[in-house]
């Protein structure tokens, strides 16, 4: 269905794409992997008509093709779903949905009640539970994505790229949304998939194209070769040791929380305790109330109740003083709550040190290069320089800047909300190995994520939540995916339900 050859990608100071060779059948699932700043997402925007290459040959049904923008390419039957979506936020559902081809009566307005109709028989057969008539931009991230999926796969599709789609999704939305890949993939549908969770890819895709520094270095077959030899093709090297768990020596209580609440009723009070040393992991499907306990911890939206930091009192009445209080926050939507756009790579890590590095009202620049430069070569993010803009940067290179900024604090209490979605598996064993040193170091850190084997790997204790509270509380040793996913769906421990 589409022949990429000898594609070739140059932006500033890196190449992106270095004559990497792509074809892609009708009715297969295809994956493409990497780690961050590989050239995937170069390669699937291309593909996507959103990015000309520089050199190379696009094929569609064994005819050269120019794509010279989304537009063409949606024209030709390639449709694109990416992890940040790309919505008009004042809009409704509805007209998300259908936007480019909103139904029209007879003398040219648009059909509302139609409009209604087909938006909501879409969403009801996806099974995405939002009033099709709320304006997009009051949707949490989870439900933003999959209005995105929605409009998609409603779309005539000859090929659906998914590139990171199912990183801001829980376990359960995701599953739904590879139930329609397989669907479409039996109606001859060409899929093109990038994602970082690799039990996806092997469960989905039959071949996978490994992208290596923008050079194409194998294509394997899915599920036969073995995921360490797919890591070691991504990553150059054997990966060991991956979650790089230690041994948990319980300390005093460092973060006390007692009924804890928002004002919009999606956090209902909520009691916890974090030790010195302890990762807490935090479980639960979109609107669970998971999300509200980060942003509440982080001063991110307005709350009631008692929170103590060494028994002194925590100020969240905003985000800065919640910082103040020695809660570092990290928000899980990094394109609307994280990042400075218009701003470089340097201004992105040192916008939570400038109280740090100002003198007299001024702000230290030779001090402000030197600690961005430390911080560039520390957490390994892939710039060609520090004052590059940060929306230059991958996705995952991006989450680097946001993470680095918060850990450079040394923080009492660390609230991290999604911390590795859209991160590559060696970057996220990176990560990973950063909140490690931090507990050991004495930080109390809670950690927020759609992925349950991820909190299994890193965290000491579990909780779950569900309609806005915790409803299950475990220890991380010894638990499977299964209980916390009882939880998570109906409330209860799987013993309890029996």
């Amino acid at each position: 269905m589409l022949r990429l050859t000898g594609i070739t990608k140059r932006f500033p100071g890196v190449v992106a794409l270095d004559g990497v060779d792509l074809t892609l059948h009708a009715g297969v699932v295809h994956a493409l992997t990497g780690e961050n700043g590989s050239g995937k997402s170069t390669l699937a925007r291309i593909a996507a008509g959103a990015l000309a290459p520089d050199a190379g040959r696009i094929e569609v049904d064994g005819v050269a093709r120019t794509l010279g923008s989304p537009k063409q390419a949606l024209a030709l039957g390639i449709v694109t779903i990416t992890q940040e979506p790309m919505l008009a936020p004042t809009l409704s559902v509805a007209e998300n949905l259908f936007i480019g081809r909103l139904p029209r009566r007879r003398m040219r307005g648009i059909h509302w009640t139609k409009l209604r109709a087909d938006a909501r028989e879409v969403l009801d057969r996806l099974r995405v539970h939002v009033d099709e008539r709320r304006a997009v931009g009051q949707l949490s991230l989870e439900l933003q994505q999959q209005v995105e999926i929605a409009r998609a796969v409603s779309s005539p599709s000859r090929l659906l790229i998914l590139d990171e789609a199912t990183s801001s999704l829980s376990q359960a939305t995701t599953s739904r949304l590879l139930e329609v890949v397989e669907h479409l993939r039996s109606r001859g549908v060409a899929v093109l998939m990038i994602s970082h969770r690799l039990h996806e890819l092997y469960g989905t895709a039959s071949t996978a194209t490994v992208l290596r520094d923008g050079r194409r270095v194998a294509d394997v077959p899915l599920p036969s070769t073995p995921e360490s030899e797919l890591v070691r093709l991504m990553v150059g090297r054997e990966l060991r040791d991956y979650y790089r768990k230690r041994a948990f020596e319980p300390g005093e209580t460092v973060l006390a929380v007692e009924g804890l609440r928002s004002r919009d009723g999606m956090l209902r009070p909520t009691t916890l305790r974090v030790r010195r040393g302890e990762i807490v992991g935090v479980a639960g499907l979109a609107g669970s109330g998971k999300a509200e306990l980060g942003l509440a911890l982080g001063g991110a939206i307005p709350s009631e109740g008692s929170v103590r930091v060494h028994g002194r009192p925590a100020d969240l009445s905003q985000p800065r003083a919640a910082l103040a209080s020695g809660i570092g926050f990290v928000p899980d939507d990094r394109k609307r709550a994280a990042l400075l756009p218009t701003r470089s790579v340097a201004e992105n890590f040192s916008v939570a040190w400038t109280g740090e590095l100002t003198r007299a009202g001024l702000l230290d620049l030779r001090s402000e290069r030197r600690r961005v430069a430390a911080a560039i070569e520390r957490y390994d993010v892939l710039t060609a320089s520090p004052q590059r803009r940060i929306t230059a940067l991958s996705g995952g290179n991006q989450q680097k800047v946001v993470l680095g900024r918060v850990f450079e604090r040394d923080l009492d209490v660390l609230v991290l909300s999604e911390p590795t979605r859209g991160i590559d598996i060696g970057a996220k064993s990176e990560i990973y190995r950063l909140m490690q040193e931090r507990a050991e170091r004495g930080a109390a850190i809670i950690v927020i994520s759609s992925e349950v084997a991820e909190l299994l790997g890193i965290a000491d204790r579990i909780l779950v939540f569900f309609r806005g509270e915790v409803r299950g509380e475990f220890p991380a040793a010894g638990l499977e995916e299964e209980q916390v996913a009882h939880v998570a769906v109906s409330g209860v421990p799987r013993e309890r339900a029996a």
